[in-house]
């Protein structure tokens, strides 16, 4: 494949991360995935492997990602600290069981009840009316960590996307506004893609087939270019949020969520083999 083509392939998809991440809240697994998984196999990696490889890959860049989302977010006051400490915590505490536990289940089962979880969750999403102040949110430190440590549990088990269920239950259930949601959920994924990382490099540390310029099942090169346009791009878009009309931003956070959670439990895979 001509270097110049994947390059460029690499720094958009860094865009479509970037955006997601700083206006949604939410990483752009969707769009790096396939993108990095189409590379590695055109290059000839093992397809298996490749897969691995992506969903480490894209945990780095999302966990680089949101760091500078959430940076805006803060200078925005849009972040609600209340919690946000020990759920950083949990999140990550969870996403390291996470990582082990995908060594020996079927994550495609798991796939299929998180995509149910995001469009029953969608579904509450349109139906209660979303909050327009912190008047009214949860205060129960329990819960609040409870829901961390299945959010990044789940960021392990199904990968980039994993986390997307979180932000119609902080919206629907904990009371959280749209725009204190996307804020405060990214200052979460910090804390469950970083655990990811780690873990990651240390269960492909040594193993081989990897593409070159891997740390472990990270690969360095599409991590560095997807990088690149993600960290420019979640700044603005992060920026963004705050001037979109909530009810519009709920809009799109109901389709994004709703599109993974039909690609998680094979939806689409069905229509095309029909038609």
């Amino acid at each position: 494949m001509d270097l110049l083509f994947y390059v460029v392939l690499l720094l958009i998809g860094g865009c479509f991360a970037g955006f997601m991440a700083g206006l949604l809240g939410i990483g752009g697994g969707i769009v790096i995935t396939p993108i990095q998984y189409y590379l590695l196999t055109s290059i000839g990696c093992d397809p298996k492997t490749s897969l691995t490889v992506t969903f480490a890959t894209g945990l780095a860049v999302i966990c680089v990602t949101m760091i500078n989302s959430t940076r805006k977010h803060k200078q925005n006051n849009l972040i609600v600290k209340q919690h946000l400490k020990p759920m950083m915590v949990f999140g990550f505490v969870g996403a390291i069981l996470g990582a082990v536990i995908s060594q020996y289940i079927d994550v495609e089962v798991l796939k299929i009840l998180f995509g149910v979880i995001c469009i029953v969750s969608t579904v509450f999403l349109v139906l209660i009316k979303s909050p327009t102040s912190l008047d009214n949110i949860k205060t129960d430190a329990g819960l609040f960590c409870s829901i961390a440590f299945a959010c990044g549990l789940a960021s392990e088990l199904i990968g980039p996307a994993g986390g997307a269920f979180i932000i119609p239950i902080f919206v629907a259930y904990l009371r959280y506004p749209i725009t204190n949601t996307i804020g405060t959920t990214s200052a979460l994924s910090i804390a469950t893609t970083l655990a990811g990382v780690i873990c990651y490099i240390v269960l492909g540390w040594g193993v081989q087939g990897l593409p070159d310029f891997s740390l472990g099942y990270v690969n360095l090169l599409q991590f560095v270019f997807l990088t690149i346009t993600s960290i420019i791009v979640s700044g603005y878009a992060a920026n963004l949020s705050k001037k979109i009309n909530p009810t519009k931003l709920k809009a799109l956070q109901v389709i994004v969520i709703s599109y993974i959670g039909l690609q998680m439990m094979g939806v689409f895979d069905i229509i095309l083999s029909i038609i």
